[in-house]
Parts: C-alpha cells; sequence; structure tokens
C-alpha cells in the first residue's frame, strides 16, 4: 500500500505516520484542552490513546482524498483546483469522523469512569482535528512539491541532452557521405542536363536545410509550421534525386500549423522511410503526412515495400523521438502502427 503511493506522495510515509500520530496524540490534550500529564484530576494515558484514535482517523482518510485528488488532478495547472477540493473534503472528512466518533469515546470513557474532559472548552475539538489536518497537510504538499521540483530538474536535464543528441543525429544523418554524395551527384546531373534556375533552386533547398538545423539545435520544440517548411525544402532535395518515383503529401489543416512539435522529428521519419523502402518508377514510394483530429497527432505513414539489404541503422532517430516525447508530454505518447502494406508513425502536438 505506501509504496504502491509513493508516485503520489513523494516518499514512503509509513513511518512518518506512526511518529506523527504519536506525537500529536501527546501535543493535543496539553495544546487543544489544557490537560496537564500530572494533573490527579485525569488519566492522561487515556486521554493520549483517544487523541491518538482520532488523529489517526483524519490523518489516513485526509491522506486518502488526497491521494484521490492527485491521481484526478494531476497537472500542474490543476493545482488550485485540487487544493481547494481536498480543503473542502477534508474539513467535511474530519467534522464527520467527530461527529461519528464522538460518541463511541463517551460510551468508552463512561465504561472507564473517567470524566469526558473534551468539553470543558467549547469546540475545542473541532478545531484540534481541522488545526492538526492542515498542518498534516501542509507538510504532504511541502513535501510532494519539493519532490515534484526535484522530479522538474532532473527531466528538464534529460530532456537536454536528449535533445543535444537528436540535434547531433540530424547532423550526422545530413553530413554523411552519402547523402552529401547525393547531393552533389544530383546538382551535378542538374547543372550538366538542366538550366541554372533548376540548379539554383536545388542549392536554396540545400542551404534552408542546413540553416534550420542550425537554427533549431537550441529549442526542445518548434512551431509546426517551420517543421513542415523545412520538410519541404528536404522532400524538394530528395525529388530531384528519386524524381516522381518519390511522392510526398502533406495534408495539414490551417488550425494545426501553431501547434509545437520536437524540432526534426517529420525529417527522420521521412528519412527512414526513404533509407527501409524500394524506390522506383514501378514501385514508388508515397509518403503522407496529415492529421489525427481525434488524438491530436500529426502522422506520417508510407507504404511499405522493404528493401532486402539496408544500411546499418542504429535506429537512434525513433528512439529519440519516443524518448523525448515520453520527457516533454506525461499524458501523450508516440503511435506506431505496421502491417504489411503500410507504416505509420503518429507523433502528438504539444
Amino acid at each position: 500500500m505506501f509504496k504502491n503511493d509513493i508516485k503520489y506522495l513523494g516518499f514512503n510515509d509509513l513511518w512518518f505516520i506512526i511518529f506523527g500520530i504519536i506525537i500529536l496524540g501527546f501535543l493535543i490534550p496539553i495544546i487543544f484542552f489544557g490537560l496537564k500529564i500530572n494533573d490527579p484530576n485525569y488519566s492522561y494515558p487515556k486521554e493520549w490513546l483517544i487523541a491518538c484514535i482520532y488523529t489517526a482517523s483524519c490523518w489516513i482518510t485526509d491522506r486518502a482524498i488526497m491521494i484521490f485528488y492527485r491521481k484526478k488532478y494531476p497537472d500542474f495547472d490543476m493545482v488550485k483546483k485540487r487544493l481547494i477540493y481536498v480543503t473542502i473534503t477534508c474539513i467535511i472528512a474530519v467534522l464527520l469522523i467527530g461527529f461519528l466518533l464522538t460518541p463511541i469515546i463517551s460510551i468508552f470513557l463512561e465504561l472507564c469512569n473517567t470524566s469526558n474532559i473534551h468539553h470543558a472548552r467549547p469546540f475545542a475539538g473541532p478545531i484540534a482535528a481541522l488545526t492538526s489536518s492542515f498542518f498534516i497537510l501542509g507538510i504532504y504538499e511541502t513535501i510532494w512539491y519539493y519532490s515534484q521540483l526535484k522530479r522538474a530538474i532532473h527531466d528538464q536535464e534529460l530532456v537536454k541532452v536528449a535533445h543535444v543528441q537528436s540535434q547531433l543525429d540530424g547532423l550526422r544523418n545530413q553530413v554523411n557521405p552519402h547523402f552529401l554524395f547525393n547531393s552533389l551527384n544530383t546538382l551535378n546531373h542538374i547543372v550538366e542536363y538542366e538550366n541554372k534556375t533548376v540548379a539554383k533552386n536545388f542549392i536554396n533547398q540545400l542551404s534552408k536545410v542546413y540553416r534550420y538545423i542550425l537554427d533549431s539545435r537550441e529549442e526542445s520544440t518548434i512551431i509546426l509550421e517551420e517543421e513542415l517548411d523545412f520538410v519541404n525544402a528536404y522532400v524538394s532535395i530528395q525529388k530531384e534525386r528519386f524524381l516522381e518515383s518519390l511522392k510526398v503529401n502533406i495534408d495539414v489543416p490551417q488550425q494545426y500549423i501553431y501547434k509545437k512539435i520536437i524540432p526534426l522529428s517529420l525529417q527522420l521519419l521521412i528519412e527512414n522511410a526513404i533509407k527501409h523502402n524500394i524506390i522506383s518508377t514501378k514501385k514508388p514510394l508515397t509518403i503522407t503526412i496529415d492529421i489525427d483530429e481525434q488524438n491530436q497527432l500529426i502522422r506520417v505513414t508510407n507504404n511499405l515495400q522493404k528493401k532486402s539489404k539496408v544500411l546499418h541503422s542504429t535506429k537512434v532517430g525513433l528512439e529519440n523521438i519516443l524518448e523525448r516525447y515520453r520527457l516533454l508530454s506525461n499524458d501523450k505518447s508516440v503511435k506506431i502502427e505496421a502491417s504489411e502494406n503500410y507504416f505509420s508513425v503518429s507523433i502528438p502536438l504539444l
């Protein structure tokens, strides 16, 4: 039970509960009811036991309520709503506990021939219960905030490391000898058989590719519109190489272009499709980029026609995308679908 709740509390609170109940059980009779340990008019151990029963009941109830609302409202922007609900629910629960336990405690005191000294001060019982509950909740919230802060700092560092790795992978994939060799061969063919306008356009698109990689190296996320502009430049280069054998269809509604994704993600998915599939006049490769509106995903799909031999791949690109989305979004993840005829990867819009 306690170990399973660590993710909602930030720590294992077993010993905190045990010692907390004992200490509050000792202090509550003295602070709120004016009882003295050496007073011969009552039995302090009985009062301590009664206070421990009240404290334990309120503590376990408050803890359960707190965990329930942390599960229901886990996001940071829901903190205010969660705290309001926790406070109201705990007040009601604590008052109900006092209402239900008081008759039982009174019967217990009568059987023990002990006067109920709790009635010496009006409203002392509810005030004690509410004060101790707020004290308990305050400690839990402080520890939770501290643990979440540490986690956020840790995740932020992991995002930075993953982002740097992604940029290095992107640069390596673009600058590797095969890419340069193919680009220069294509450019040579254009210069020899085409006109200067086509060659100039090819060089401009190649320049856009490298500029985007360098400009986005410091960003964890980027606007979808900018990524699509980069993809168009990258596809333009590839189409000079594969001509009509490569078809890329982009169907993204206007209302989604200001959403965010991680940089180079679409390019990496297109590059993977080109790398692993046959591309020829008889077997053209068709890549479609569209939106899954229901799940708020942008989807990259290609027809599947695997090569018999593929250049060695470390699969770092896709794994890096998966890891960065895991760190950036708690409730959204990358979706991968494959069949005999197609392969599809959907990445969340942030």
